[in-house]
């Protein structure tokens, strides 16, 4: 039998560390991970973190020169599929009383631009978990999706108009994530997520776009960093903006046009081969270098190879 090939997916995440109160000083997302990477290597400590019932660990963790790779683990019981031969008779598949079932990410960490790129996996963790999970010792870690730099030097143009807004957003998992909202616009969102008790909410703003007056015509510029906050804050389903520049109206979505490479991986058994999911992660940031240096900007030194 030919070996069997599957397409996975690698997302971009620049990854953002805030201290918790004013007597914490400073933390890089770097000394967050050698935090974890000493816990890991310790005799007798182990990763393991808990989270609204989901339970994480780094299967592993190690130093690179370009920062960290890693794999993060989610643990899960559940009642197991019977296994059958086709035209055969059924039997159970069981765990031991201590074992459970085992989902991984793969993950490289790239500390010239706090890059994260993580190969997505929806039965393993998320952004949102992930954030979560590397929020410790008193500071918040949280992964902001990397979108199309072209979507987002148009919406910030001073020559861009905002003329609608769709948005889909989940109810927040971590409330600390929220405690620097700068935009009245994102605290009334808090607001209303926190007192209708909904697991997400609907936004859709439009301006008249019969009017030629532009009070009327479009909606306030400063939602374009409320906007921005959103993304990185909250958990988007949907974020659908229309922008309108020189008469022409441009679509923009934040949450399709986030950047993300896919690669052709082989299997090992059901598991992929972990030699070519760190080439398939490496390839991730080197197809997406250009589009990574207009959207942070270039670096003054030696670039990655």
């Amino acid at each position: 039998m030919p070996p069997q090939v599957r397409k996975f997916f690698f997302d971009f995440y620049q990854l953002e560390t805030a201290a918790g109160n004013a007597g914490l000083a400073p933390m890089a997302p770097l000394h967050v991970l050698e935090e974890f990477k000493r816990k890991f290597d310790t005799p007798g400590e182990n990763t393991v973190r808990t989270l609204n019932g989901k339970t994480l660990e780094l299967r592993n963790i190690e130093r690179t020169e370009y920062g960290f790779r890693g794999i993060i683990g989610k643990y899960r019981r559940s009642q197991l599929p019977h296994a059958a031969v086709p035209g055969g008779d059924e039997r159970e598949l069981e765990l031991n009383a201590d074992e459970h079932l085992v989902e991984k990410s793969y993950f490289k960490f790239f500390s010239d631009y706090s890059l994260l790129v993580l190969q997505r996996n929806h039965f393993a963790v998320g952004p949102v978990y992930l954030g979560m999970y590397l929020s410790i010792n008193g500071y918040t870690t949280i992964l902001n999706p990397v979108i199309e730099p072209a979507d987002l030097q148009m919406l910030m143009r001073n020559t861009t108009q905002v003329r609608n807004i769709k948005m889909t957003i989940a109810r927040p998992v971590n409330p600390e994530l929220f405690q620097n909202i700068e935009h009245d616009f994102t605290n009334s969102i808090i607001a209303s997520l926190n007192s209708s008790n909904s697991a997400s909410i609907n936004i859709s703003l439009r301006g008249d776009g019969h009017s030629l007056d532009p009070t009327k015509r479009y909606l306030e510029r400063s939602l374009k960093n409320a906007i921005l906050e959103i993304k990185r804050n909250f958990d988007l389903k949907k974020a659908n903006i229309g922008l309108e520049e020189n008469g022409v109206v441009h679509p923009v979505d934040l949450v399709t046009d986030r950047l993300a490479t896919t690669k052709d991986i082989q299997m090992v058994g059901r598991y992929p081969s972990a030699v070519d999911m760190w080439d398939g992660l490496r390839e991730a940031r080197q197809v997406k270098e250009v589009e990574l240096v207009a959207y942070f900007g270039a670096l003054n030194g030696p670039r990655l190879r």
